[in-house]
């Protein structure tokens, strides 16, 4: 019964669609505009098939928005929150804040 009610926690549904090393770090690089897949991959560090798969899962969770553009021969793709993605940067922030404040705290 126990395991029941921590499967329920609202808390533990938040963690999963935004949680893990890379997600959050993507997410709160979004939070001032879309980027190209090149800007992500520079700004979050970590190497193209991780970050893809991580594109990927905040997409198949209607967080981000992926959309082709082309300038020129050149093509590339922006992602960007969705309307639904965007009510996470009120949450983000504040977890941003609580770890500026936590730090702090800790130092």
């Amino acid at each position: 019964m126990e395991l029941d009610k921590m499967q329920d926690c609202p808390v533990m549904d938040t963690i999963r669609a935004i949680g893990g090393k890379w997600k959050p770090r993507i997410l709160w690089h979004l939070r001032n505009g879309a980027a190209t897949f090149g800007e992500l991959h520079r700004i979050v560090g970590i190497s193209e098939k991780v970050l893809q798969e991580n594109l990927r899962a905040l997409q198949r969770d209607g967080l981000l928005s992926r959309t082709p553009y082309k300038e020129g021969s050149v093509e590339f793709v922006k992602y960007d929150y969705t309307d639904y993605g965007r009510t996470l940067i009120p949450v983000l922030n504040a977890v941003g804040m609580w770890g500026l404040l936590h730090k702090t705290r800790s130092a």
